[in-house]
């Protein structure tokens, strides 16, 4: 297969080699403001021609193959303005052009140059209009000027996006109600490899300070990966700038939440950023540099409740955690221009994350003599868990490639790219504490209610009676890459249109390797009532070696969990940007992708330490993923746009390798299924796009997803020698679809002439979806992770003439199915959330800036319940992080 796609490639690539057309003149050149930043995406056109391009990332057109002659050279940009320029090519003579736009906005005293919020928010909508597929962008302008701390938190406020958030910040995202494994997450183009057990990228560890623009790419085109059904995030990293420039954020603050035994971390916040790049030789050689570097510490208080089947409490969970997060990372890189057509580049990214956390885990264990529903609590024990571990996650991204394009228009551009990511969890520890109390308590106390501060039977202490845990993991993702796509422009009917191939090779190894201790101890170990146990003690201290605790004996059973997977995916695409007439153009085209599994997994015998089976097993298919995206353009200002396509969803490697991961102490367990196979969906897309001169617009987009082999979790719970265990499995589903709407619009308010609202803007969105998916069993329910009701709304006010900006920003999320159970009422929901964060600045000079962001203001409730919480249904949890405030200044130059 892999020679086949090879095969495919090298014939389109000599097809390119002869030019379509005699060579003519060409025109090149570089769209920049009034402040020397270069205008991505702005419009270029030659008056009384089809000959028309738009502006790069960097700014630069060209424009090839015009015959000679003189030419009146008009440039459009939302919210910028030029005058027409008169140029005259000669035969074979490519001519260099730069252009410079001024701010649209007209005062008595001239022009005005736009704030930072407005100057990002014209560079996103132009990219927007001007694309032939449905996508979002988000310019580091916006994002750094919202109160959003990392990649997931940046884009929450994108038509159609909702976060799912762990520890009380943003983590992972859904696309048009697809959950993050339906969705793929990219930087600088190169895919991020997923979590420990999923394809569902965590995007946490990303800092928002080293990115330069988000995009969404919510319709598939045939050069991308198909396993993005619900769409592709690319997170561009900044590049090197057109002249020197640094810039330095330092910023510190506080999480306002009770937490009742956050001994020692306490509550702070803390986040500092460079970046620093210039170009030498002549401008040819760019570099650059910048880093970033954040501290969190939060605390929170966990409530679980766990049912029977008479919907009798049999258990109340009381988590207290602390959570300290300490993430850095930076970017190096550089770029040749031997001239405009000829670039390469090479980067190098690093982040590391650590999560370290303490968790006091207090469990009140309810029997009952019968199971009718009012029956009196029979029996009641009280157990302590006191767990501490870090989870330290590692990624370093290494990447090459060049971008070359050619008198007649013919471009190649090439990408190799290794990405190591290793999540490694190396102390830890956990310690049990038991005892049996009185059931005369519930005369007065509900067994809701008990928590993990009280002291019942002051005098009747826990005592250790089980091993101390000792635990050790490290998860090991290796991604190797190489992409090469080329393109030839050639005229047609008139117009200028453009045949694009391309080849990808990805190469996926996974390891998992974990290790499980326990020691016994030697003498009686006591905990007073309403305590836990050393909760900073970890096996890797020093101190710990004091403890009254015999040798450390391992247990093989965990190492059923360990695993080696292996993935290529070779893929090839042929597509078409087919410019009708000059209001219509398609791109058409289609990908084709084998992907090819293997794994090897080992099960022990735990009496004698040995192999006694071991699973090897190779799969391969192949996917054809055919798509159309086309746009019709009534004028400049407004166009409609389509799309249908096709992607695909891979399991994840531990949904496939045959195992059972128990845990005891949890009393969970979580199955493989070896059976499942991949979701694929064919999506269909329509929306209608109005920008106006002053940066506002209105859109509203109707979208349909039809999937096969929807893949969900199941989770049942089971009665195993007289104790509830929860089980969990991904399943196929039969059927699915969702369908669904969006609809955004932003105004500026200077249109109604009214000095007070002059520099006010208001950005508003709603998506609405409706999902089903058919279970195996039959039954119906809503796809999961996947929300009805998503809404944002931003009032900014940025007025570049006292320096000040502020950002009221709100965000909505309607309730999602989390887990499926074998009876409705015990499905699994996280019921619906409201956030409200500001941010504000000031403008001291030219280079230092005072900012504050305040976020979660609403102290919002995280709750899960068992069935729809929009219907009937009981508590199963609840969790809170408090607001957050900090304040900081910026320096620039």
């Amino acid at each position: 297969m892999r020679h086949l796609l090879l095969s495919f490639m090298v014939g389109i690539l000599c097809s390119f080699t002869t030019s379509l057309y005699a060579q003519n003149s060409g025109l090149y050149g570089k769209i920049i403001d009034q402040t020397g930043d270069p205008l991505p995406y702005a419009q270029i056109s030659l008056e009384g021609t089809s000959y028309a391009s738009i502006t790069d990332m960097d700014g630069n057109f060209h424009l090839n193959n015009i015959p000679s002659g003189k030419y009146i050279v008009n440039t459009t940009y939302l919210g910028y303005n030029a005058d027409p320029t008169h140029v005259t090519l000669e035969s074979g003579i490519s001519l260099q052009l730069d252009i410079l736009m001024n701010a649209d906005v007209t005062e008595l005293e001239g022009v005005t140059v736009y704030g930072e919020f407005t100057k990002g928010q014209a560079k996103s909508l132009n990219e927007q209009k001007n694309a032939v597929s449905i996508k979002n962008i988000v310019s580091s302008e916006q994002f750094s000027t919202m109160p959003d701390r990392n990649g997931a938190e940046a884009l929450q406020r994108i038509p159609g996006v909702s976060i799912v958030r762990n520890r009380g910040e943003g983590q992972n995202i859904q696309i048009r109600g697809m959950a993050s494994e339906y969705n793929q997450v990219q930087m600088n183009g190169t895919p991020m490899p997923g979590g420990e057990d999923g394809r569902g990228a965590a995007l946490d560890f990303m800092s928002a300070d080293i990115m330069e623009s988000i995009e969404i790419k919510k319709t598939l085109t045939p050069d991308m990966d198909g396993g993005a059904i619900g769409g592709a995030v690319n997170f561009a990293l900044k590049d090197a700038p057109a002249e020197f420039q640094i810039k330095a954020i330092t910023s510190g603050g506080k999480n306002f939440h009770i937490d009742p035994f956050n001994d020692g971390w306490g509550l702070g916040q803390q986040n500092h950023s460079l970046y620093v790049g210039n170009r030498f030789f002549k401008d040819k050689l760019g570099v650059f540099a910048t880093g970033s570097y954040y501290l969190t510490n939060r605390g929170t208080v966990l409530q679980e409740y766990t049912l029977n089947d008479e919907d009798q409490l049999t258990r109340k969970r009381w988590n207290d955690y602390d959570v300290r997060r300490e993430r850095y990372g930076y970017n190096v890189g550089m770029d040749y221009k031997f001239n405009e057509n000829h670039i390469l580049r090479a980067s190098y990214n690093s982040n590391y994350f650590n999560d370290d956390r303490r968790r006091g885990r207090t469990n009140f264990n309810y029997g009952y003599a019968t199971e009718s529903p009012d029956a009196p609590i029979d029996s009641f024990t009280e157990d302590r868990e006191t767990q501490t571990r870090a989870k330290r996650t590692m990624m370093d991204m290494y990447g090459i490639g060049g971008e070359h394009r050619f008198n007649n228009g013919f471009k190649i551009d090439y990408k190799a790219t290794r990405i190591k990511t290793m999540i490694d969890e190396p102390d830890g520890t956990q310690y049990y504490f038991t005892r049996t109390l009185n059931t005369d308590h519930f005369s007065t106390l509900n067994p809701w209610d008990l928590d993990g501060t009280m002291t019942l039977e002051p005098n009747n202490k826990l005592e250790m009676d089980k091993p101390v845990r000792l635990d050790q993991k490290e998860n090991t993702e290796l991604d190797h890459s190489f992409v090469l796509n080329a393109s030839q422009p050639f005229r047609m009917l008139g117009q200028t249109s453009t045949i694009s191939a391309g080849y990808k090779l990805w190469h996926k190894e996974k390891t998992n390797d974990e290790r499980r201790y326990t020691m016994d101890n030697n003498e009686p170990i006591y905990l007073a009532p309403g305590q836990f146990y050393r909760r900073d003690l970890r096996f890797t201290d020093p101190e710990f070696g004091t403890l009254p605790l015999d040798d450390p004996k391992e247990n093989y059973a965990v190492k059923n969990q360990n695993y080696q997977a292996d993935e290529i995916i070779n893929a090839a695409y042929l597509m078409g940007d087919f410019q009708w007439t000059s209001k219509f153009n398609t791109l058409v085209g289609a990908r084709i992708e084998h992907t090819q599994n293997s794994y090897e997994f080992h099960e022990f015998d735990e009496n004698n330490g040995g192999f006694i089976k071991s699973f090897n097993d190779n799969s391969s298919y192949v996917n054809i993923l055919p798509s159309i995206n086309a746009v019709y353009r009534f004028n400049e200002r407004n166009s409609l746009k389509a799309a249908v396509a096709q992607g695909l969803s891979r399991p994840s490697f531990t949904s496939l390798i045959p195992r059972e991961v128990i845990d005891e102490e949890n009393l969970t367990i979580k199955k493989s299924n070896p059976d499942l196979k991949p979701a694929v969906s064919t999506n269909f897309d329509l929306i209608f796009e109005r920008y106006t001169s002053n940066m506002g617009y209105f859109t509203f987009g109707v979208f349909a997803k039809y999937l096969e082999n929807q893949i969900y979790s199941s989770k049942n719970f089971v009665e195993i020698d007289g104790q509830t265990w929860e089980v969990s499995q991904p399943e196929n589903g039969e059927s699915s679809h969702l369908y669904g709407f969006e609809v955004a619009y932003s105004k500026n308010l200077r249109d109604l002439n009214i000095p007070m609202l002059k520099w006010m803007n208001v950005m508003a969105n709603y998506t609405y979806t409706l999902s089903e998916q058919e279970l195996e069993d039959g039954r119906k329910v809503v796809m999961g992770n996947s929300p009805r009701d998503m809404a944002n709304f931003i009032l900014t006010y940025d007025n570049p003439r006292n320096g000040f900006m502020i950002a009221i920003a709100s965000n909505y999320r309607g309730p999602l199915l989390i887990n499926v159970a074998d009876r409705e009422d015990r499905d699994v929901y996280f019921t619906s959330q409201f956030h409200l964060d500001i941010s504000a600045s000031y403008k001291v000079n030219d280079k230092f800036t005072l900012f504050s962001q305040m976020n979660n203001l609403t102290n919002q409730m995280e709750v899960e319940t068992y069935g729809d919480p929009t219907q009937d249904h009981l508590l199963h949890q609840t969790e809170q992080y408090g607001p957050t405030v900090t304040v900081g200044l910026k320096f620039e130059l």
